[in-house]
């Protein structure tokens, strides 16, 4: 089972979601940690999931989640609810590139995905999505190539 799948089955099934797309990310800067507040985790993947509820009326959320070195279980870190998104980043709408920000309400996280091609996949499910649950303010979506947006009005 590939990593996305094990983390649908494991993080998303048990809360009656579905994980509609997810990248694997690294940091593009390092975020400066408190003194000894993590107890040093050691080495981690991480991964930005999009899902949203069974439930009616559905709600979408993006949540982080890592998988810890010698580790074969995830662990569900940070969530927002996709009404908190603010701003998708694509960094260079001219050429295929790994890097994106994301901007919420309370945080701004700088990311580098594993590929530029997982990054623009994630991209179109991200868009897709916000068009589809939210109405009212949906995020911006800059320095984006067109291709991402393709076949929807943005």
């Amino acid at each position: 089972m590939n990593a996305k799948s094990a983390i649908s089955k494991e993080i998303f099934a048990p809360h009656d979601e579905r994980m509609l797309g997810a990248v694997q990310v690294k940091r593009r800067t390092k975020k400066k940690i408190p003194f000894l507040a993590t107890g040093g985790q050691g080495e981690y993947l991480t991964y930005i999931c999009l899902s949203v509820t069974n439930k009616k009326p559905a709600q979408a959320s993006i949540t982080k989640v890592k998988q810890f070195e010698g580790s074969t279980s995830f662990v569900r870190r940070t969530q927002w609810m996709l009404e908190q998104l603010r701003q998708v980043n694509g960094i260079d709408a001219n050429r295929d590139s790994p890097e994106f920000d994301l901007l919420f309400e309370n945080a701004f996280d700088q990311w580098v995905a594993s590929t530029a091609s997982e990054k623009c996949t994630f991209f179109q499910v991200l868009h897709n999505t916000c068009q589809r649950y939210l109405t009212d303010k949906k995020p911006e979506f800059i320095n984006c190539q067109s291709k991402i947006m393709a076949g929807k009005t943005v």
